[in-house]
Order: C-alpha cells, then structure tokens, then sequence
C-alpha cells in the first residue's frame, strides 16, 4: 500500500515538472566530462593555478573568455577563431603545448572544438575584450543552459527532492530500483537516526503498523528521541574536531564539548547560531558552554582554526592555499586562507577563575603574507564568500597601545589569572562570525550537502568538503533548493533529517536487478554504507542482547576498542582492514558479548526449541531479516555435531563479524 501509494504521487507531480526543467547543456557535459580533464592533463600546469604563462587560466569558461597576452582564448561557437582550438594544430605558429611536451591527438582536437562549437555563439566578439561583456555573454549562456523550475507550493520538502531526483532518471533513461521493504527501511532508518540498529522489539513494533503513514511516523519518533541528538553529537565532534584518541575524547567530555553538541542537536538548535557560537568561543549562556572547546583544543593553532572552519562556513579544504592560490580552484586564493588566519591570530588560550576559555586581544596580529614570487601582502580579513571586513591598520613604525577602553572585558596584568578571557570591542571573530552565519549561502549549502551524504552515502557534491569550482554538482538545482529550504526554514536541522529520509531516493532497495547498476551519482538505488565506529558499537550490542547498554555509553572499553578500529567517516572509499577483522574474530571485548549470559542473545537463542527455529531467530535480531532456503541450509550445516551452546555462541558471532551486518544497506 505505502509503495503504490508513493509510487504514484511521484509519477503526477514529475508530469508536472518535466515542463519546466532541461538536463544539463550538452556543452557542460562536454566540458566536465571530456574537455577539462583534458586540460588537466595537459594545460593546467602552465595556464592554471599557481602558473598562468601569459596570463592565461583555462580553469574555467569566465577566465578563457577574459584570455591573456593574446586576447580571449575562446570565441563561443567559432573554434576557426578560437586560440585554444587554433594553437593545439601541427604548424601553428604559436603552438601549444610547446613541441617537447605530450600533444593532443586528433581525437583530443576534435573534443575541444566540439565543445566550442556547441557553446551559446557571442553576439558580438568585441564584447568579450571588456568585464562586462563576459559577464553579459556568462548570464546570457545560464539562461538558455538551464531553465529554472519552482516547486509547487505546498508541496512537502520530501517530493521537491523526488522531483529533482526523478527527473535526472527520467532525462539518463534509468528505471530506479523498488523501494526497499520495511524490513530493511526500519533497519536502515534506525541506524541513521539514532545511530544503532532496532532491537527486535521495536522492528516488530514497526513490521506490524499497517498503517499507510507508519515510516513517517516512525521517522518522527526517532528525531524525538535523545538518542537522536548523542548521534548526531557522535558525528559532528568527529565532522569538527577529528578523532584525537582517548586523552582528546576525555578532554571534550571533562570540558563540556560532547554535552554542548548533544544538547545543540537534540533541542534542535539553529545550524548557523551553533557555528556562530564555535566561531566566537565566548559562552554567556548555559546552553552555550563547552563551545570554546572548538577553538580552545587548537592550542593557539591560527592557521588549524582557519583550516577547520573553512569546511564547515564555506563547504571548502584551503590548506593548499597557504603558499599559492590554489592551483585548480580559482576562487579560493591565497588572500582568502590569510584572511581566515588573521580572523584568528588575535586569539589565545587562558586559564581564568572561571575555567578555559578563549581570549582575544584588541590589538596586533597585522601579519603579511608572500606568494611564489616572493611578492608580501597585507593578511585583511577577506573571506570566501567575498565578504571583506575593514579594518584600520596602524602606519608603518607605528607602535599600537593595548588601552582597557579597547575592551568590553579587558586583560589583566601578566601573571595575573584572569576572572574571564578578554573581549575586545571590535572583535575579528566577531567579525568573522558574522560573515561566516549572515547572508552566506555557502554555509547551508555545506550542511545539507554533508547531511545528504551522512543519509544518502555520497554528497551532492562529492568529496563533501570540496564544495569548489573544480567538483561538479551531481544535481546542482537541488542543492541549491536544499540550501535555500533550509536557510528559510531558519537552519532547521531535524526538518533537514526528516525531508531526506521521507524522500523517495532514501527509500530505494540497495540491490540491484542486472547487470549494469546505474551510476552512484544518479541516487536510483541505495547505497551501501560502512557503519561509523558509534554505529557499529551500539548494534553489537543490541545484536548480542545488550540492549540497555546500546541506548547509553556502557561498555567504554568495547566503545574505545571499536573507534580504535574503525577510525573513519565519511571516507572517500572504504576499504575492510585486517586490523578489523582480527579484532573481530579474536579480541575478548567481543567475544564476551556472545558469552551465554541470561540477557544474552545466545542464551535467547538456546532456550528456543529447534535448530530451524534457533536460525531464524539469530537471523532477525542480528541482520533484521529471515534466512533464504540456502542460507538456511548452510546454517544448519555449521552448527550440526557441535556442542549447543558453543556452537550457537560462533554462529551469532558468524553474523555480526558479517559484511551484511557492517554495512547499512
């Protein structure tokens, strides 16, 4: 029932949109396809990033029209005229690249020209020897690439995503699988949400609602739980901070880190008030301590802080960008990696009455900063969104005077232990802050993109912290709806949850029928996804009838040992080490889980009457499913002419040191 009833409001409202939205222009597809890394392979070193000969960055369509020495390097539609199509020929005059290198085949050519040719044609080619010609030619070429599409409205968050996603199958000629069935949506839910697989009561519980809304009710349920915001803190310390082992897990938990952002999630708290409050470092109310720790745990780092905000603030890594602007990424310069340092080199550590906490000072910090060409320039807080902060700078061989009228909370003397950390009047942070939460799509745009990833398996724009010019959107109108939504919704994260998960792609069957599965990109199957540590920890317990102890932070040991193992998230590409399976199959934290206590699953297990029974049951409450014939069959095998409860205790242990069980699927 629910299925055909999803399945068919889908089908009337994609009518609907598919009047209003074109694919991708076949000259973008060209060029992400085939012709940048083209380029890559052979042009960028001299005509982009840190070296640009002649002024020339082939980086993207804006810099090829604003050309070098030579004038535009492209003319729209005239590849006859266009230098970079002209110069690549044999016997060109000027001929790139230069003889000694690699040259581009004839096949090659042809790309670039028919990436040119299928580009908008200028109207006018002295248009493009001015700024605001290309600008002109870039909007111009926008509209007619892309046609806008607004939702309907009224209509739920969750069928705009459908609607996206569905017409980029409708337009790639792809049938998406079914939806996954209840069993596999409770399990995978479940996990996502509260960070643990179901215990075989609430699969039950939910298995047996017929009722049509019963996984939107379910989804509501779980958002409500407080084991919803200790995920959600389990992921973001790890999303913020890294994994520092037990001493930098310790600390956070002695210093309020853990508790402020369980807290933060679970009362559902902006998005932008809780990076504003990480940025700032100065808790004033209740709710707010143990922010500081963000920066506090950096040691006076400037440049650790300005590299770990940029990710979180602007969706983008900027460490490449210390000692050049970076070299595939146009956008993001040098100035800007500077800029974000300078936000931050004013402050530092203290030890007050009060307890940590971070100071800042009014004065100094008025560093420079050099090039490859060994060229200085002044550190202004110039950031990535393209907002700049003006600041009165000292004369050259002027000396500041770090006056108490400067600050709201002064410093005191040296060797004085300060009541609070010092607040100046005109705070960079502040300053920042501000930049960073008001008026900054990017900042949206970088939390639903790693939302969809941590729900969905992979981000819109993948890797999710490489949100820049050179990594191309899967579905780029829906991100920017995503973003927008959830800017509106005043940064809503629990509303950002629930619209993915009630979304039909979140819903899809992860296997696939055939031979040729569709592209992980198009969103037209689940995906597979490797437990986190968290995850992982919590569902072994609960699979191994340790239920109470799933639902808090029992077990510290086994948590510990777990994280040890299984250090990654959001990896690129996941890989099974042998260290896990070894820790698996030999480390005595696991195997007193399968011990056959009386709460045990393995004691459950043997108080059933029948071997046949005995699997099923180890099926359902470890993999959340029933046994095939075979399946069945095998395990009857394994456990025939073994002792009871020795071999009912390495048939549990067989299944949750199983790929199956690892994985949400």
């Amino acid at each position: 029932m629910h299925a055909r009833v999803l399945a068919l409001t889908t089908c009337l409202f994609v009518t609907s949109l598919s009047r209003g939205w074109t694919a991708p222009s076949a000259a973008e597809e060209l060029w992400y396809g085939k012709v940048e890394p083209l380029f890559d392979k052979h042009c960028f070193k001299c005509h982009g990033g840190v070296r640009q000969k002649g002024g020339l960055d082939l980086r993207s369509l804006e810099n090829m029209l604003k050309g070098g020495e030579n004038g535009p390097a492209l003319i729209p539609g005239k590849a006859d005229q266009s230098h970079i199509a002209q110069f690549v020929l044999a016997g060109a005059e000027t001929h790139m690249p230069p003889e000694k290198k690699k040259q581009l085949t004839k096949e090659e050519i042809a790309v670039v020209n028919e990436w040119i040719a299928k580009l908008p044609p200028v109207k006018s080619v002295a248009a493009l020897t001015n700024a605001n010609g290309v600008a002109e030619y870039l909007a111009a070429s926008r509209k007619l690439q892309k046609a806008a599409w607004t939702p309907p409205s009224g209509m739920a968050a969750s069928e705009v995503i459908d609607g996206f996603i569905s017409l980029g199958w409708r337009e790639r000629k792809i049938k998406p699988a079914p939806l996954a069935d209840d069993a596999t949506f409770v399990r995978r839910v479940y996990l996502d949400v509260i960070g643990r697989i179901p215990t075989d009561a609430e699969a039950q519980e939910f298995l047996n609602d017929k009722k049509r809304d019963s996984r939107t009710r379910l989804v509501d349920k779980l958002l409500a739980q407080e084991e919803y915001g200790r995920h959600m803190a389990e992921v973001f310390d790890v999303v913020l901070m890294r994994r520092r082992g037990d001493r930098g897990e310790r600390q956070r938990r002695e210093n309020g880190w853990y508790t402020y952002l369980e807290s933060a999630f679970q009362k559902n708290r902006p998005w932008n008030q809780i990076v504003r409050e990480i940025i700032t470092a100065r808790p004033t109310k209740p709710e707010q301590r143990g922010a500081d720790w963000f920066l506090f745990e950096r040691r006076d780092s400037h440049q650790e802080m300005a590299e770990a905000v940029a990710p979180i603030a602007y969706g983008v890594q900027i460490g490449c960008a210390q000692c050049h602007n970076h070299p595939l990424a146009s956008e993001i310069e040098q100035r800007h990696y500077w800029g974000l340092v300078a936000a931050f080199n004013r402050t530092k550590n203290v030890e007050a009455t009060s307890g940590k906490g971070v100071a800042e000072s009014a004065t100094g910090g008025f560093v420079s900063f050099a090039n490859l060409k060994k060229e200085s320039q002044p550190a202004l807080l110039a950031f990535l969104n393209g907002k700049m902060v003006e600041e009165k700078r000292p004369a050259e061989g002027d000396k500041e005077k770090d006056l108490p009228e400067l600050y709201e909370i002064p410093p005191v003397k040296e060797k004085e232990k300060p009541a609070k950390p010092s607040v100046p009047k005109f705070s960079r942070r502040v300053a920042l802050a501000e930049a960073a939460t008001t008026g900054n799509p990017m900042l949206a745009r970088a939390f639903v993109n790693r939302v969809w990833a941590l729900l969905m398996g992979r981000g819109i724009v993948q890797p999710v912290d490489q949100m820049d010019s050179r990594h191309r959107a899967s579905h780029p109108d829906l991100l920017d709806w995503l973003a927008s939504d959830f800017e509106a919704s005043g940064y809503d994260v629990k509303r950002l949850v629930r619209n993915i998960v009630l979304s039909r792609p979140y819903q899809l069957d992860s296997r696939w029928k055939g031979s040729n599965p569709p592209p992980v990109n198009t969103f037209a199957r689940g995906m597979e996804k490797p437990l986190s540590a968290e995850q992982l920890f919590r569902s072994l317990l609960v699979a191994t009838g340790q239920e109470a102890l799933a639902k808090g932070s029992g077990k510290d040991e086994l948590r510990l040992a777990v994280i040890g193992r299984y250090p990654d998230l959001f990896a690129s590409e996941y890989n099974a080490s042998l260290q896990q399976a070894l820790f698996l199959s030999n480390s005595p934290l696991v195997d007193d889980l399968l011990k056959s206590g009386s709460a045990s699953t393995t004691a459950r297990l043997l108080k059933l009457p029948t071997p046949d029974v005995r699997i099923q049951e180890a099926f359902r409450i470890v993999l959340g499913r029933m046994p095939d014939k075979d399946e069945l069959q095998a395990s009857k095998s394994f456990l025939a002419g073994k002792p009871e409860e020795a071999g009912m205790k390495n048939f549990v242990w067989a299944l949750v040191a199983s790929a199956e069980f690892q994985v949400n699927h």
